[in-house]
């Protein structure tokens, strides 16, 4: 596996209670080699940018935002929000809201006094039923629009979460991934790529396989800048309901999680050795997880560091 990739770490899924404790939790995982970066997420902003940009480690100059928590708040709360809307006051409010993400991004890196933001994580909402809630028509005018304003340098990334199979079923049930691939590949940027989670789609389908698949798809066509190594399972855990969202560790840290190691070996290979494909590979690796409560900063990072060490890369 001669490509290295870098880390990034989805520490915001495992943050202990307290400013001074989570201080201390990133100067600890400072200290785990090959990471470069970790997954921001944003709801209404990045919050306190002085002590944010304070707590990056001089390594991580790769970091990526997630736009998904503030997107599925507003899902959640009109049923039309999103960059693949067929609905026109929807979509315009997804542009909007992308706008302040874009804000946020060149602000951190003001802050920081340096590049810090090598990705922001886009999403194809609303929920629901193709066609009808959403459409890749919708999806594809939105980044091309996107495309064109300044992100610094930043890399947009579709980040495919599980898409539409029944109303009853999944949680975000966004688009296809072969339509979200449809979209990147006709617009054929180099700043437009796209990252696949474990977890999602492995909800998606009730079965981890479908993650696998995923990935080669994503690595076929060309596409494919990171693999996010979160886990999901068909029971109820501490952390979550069956099939859902719930950034479940490996399987030996939750028994009900269908995440094991093999599996993220799997998926690392079929995302980086050019025996599997002659296609580029990707470029990060992420790994994010919930840990119990009461676990210590040192329990919190060993949890991470499971997965890291599960995709045999030496990073």
């Amino acid at each position: 596996m001669p490509t290295t990739p870098y880390a990034v770490l989805g520490a915001y899924a495992s943050l202990p209670a307290t400013r001074e404790e989570t201080e201390q939790y990133y100067r600890l995982l400072a200290t785990v080699p090959g990471v470069r970066g970790l997954e921001l997420p944003f709801r209404d902003d990045l919050g306190d940018l002085g002590w944010l940009a304070s707590q990056l480690a001089p390594a991580w100059d790769h970091n990526v935002i997630t736009a998904i928590p503030g997107t599925m708040v507003r899902v959640w709360a009109t049923g039309t929000f999103g960059l693949a809307s067929t609905d026109a006051q929807g979509r315009a409010a997804a542009l909007a809201f992308t706008r302040q993400v874009r804000d946020g991004v060149e602000a951190l890196r003001e802050a920081a006094g340096r590049d810090v933001v090598a990705g922001v994580e886009m999403h194809s909402a609303p929920s629901g039923a193709p066609g009808t809630a959403h459409d890749a028509r919708a999806f594809g005018e939105s980044l091309a629009e996107l495309a064109d304003w300044d992100w610094g340098g930043a890399t947009l990334l579709v980040e495919h979460c599980d898409a539409f199979v029944s109303p009853d079923r999944g949680e975000k049930r966004m688009l296809t991934i072969e339509a979200e691939l449809e979209v990147v590949t006709a617009l054929h940027r180099p700043d437009v790529r796209m990252t696949i989670n474990w977890g999602r789609s492995a909800l998606e389908g009730h079965d981890g396989a479908l993650a696998l698949e995923h990935v080669r798809l994503a690595r076929a066509a060309g596409v494919l800048e990171g693999v996010t190594f979160s886990g999901a399972g068909p029971v109820d855990t501490r952390y979550a309901k069956a099939w859902m969202d719930g950034h479940l560790p490996l399987d030996i840290d939750e028994p009900g999680s269908v995440m094991s190691a093999e599996d993220v070996r799997d998926c690392t290979l079929a995302a980086l050795s050019p025996e599997e494909s002659s296609a580029p590979a990707a470029r990060y690796l992420g790994v994010k997880c919930q840990v119990p409560a009461e676990a210590g900063l040192h329990q919190r990072a060993a949890m991470l560091r499971r997965i890291l060490d599960a995709t045999g890369v030496a990073l």
